[in-house]
């Protein structure tokens, strides 16, 4: 199972966002964009499917970009991943078959294992970037 770069983007992002909480200092596309190598045009698409989800707001104007909209304790990983893909494993809903029922079972009690652990981990709890390889996404 590969984990899509654009959620690892969105963590990386809210990461980068997270001292913005407390500062309401704004961050501009252009700025978040370099320091986390990631095109500005993507970037803006990702930052929008935060901002519906409630996850950061947005300041337009000249001087406008981006700020973390809630507590970096609040935000959990489920929520980021809610934001950009939806919920972490979606099932067909199939129980076609002799053996459907039970491999449905089966696959909801890991989903359900999955959001469990996605709840655990805060925006807060996360690495910092200055931190090169102690990143906890």
């Amino acid at each position: 199972m590969k984990i899509p770069l654009k959620l690892e983007y969105a963590c990386r992002v809210l990461i980068q966002l997270r001292p913005t909480y407390t500062t309401g200092e704004i961050r501009r596309v252009e700025n978040l964009a370099d320091r986390e190598k990631i095109s500005p045009n993507y970037l803006v698409q990702i930052l929008n499917e935060l901002r519906n989800a409630g996850l950061v707001e947005s300041r337009r104007g000249k001087n406008g970009g981006y700020v973390l909209a809630q507590d970096p304790e609040a935000i959990t990983l489920d929520h980021i991943v809610r934001a950009v893909e939806g919920p972490f494993l979606q099932l067909n809903g199939s129980t076609d078959g002799e053996s459907g029922e039970t491999t449905a079972k089966l696959w909801k009690t890991v989903a359900s294992s999955i959001e469990d652990e996605l709840k655990k981990h805060s925006l807060a709890s996360m690495g910092d970037p200055g931190e090169a390889g102690m990143w906890m996404i």
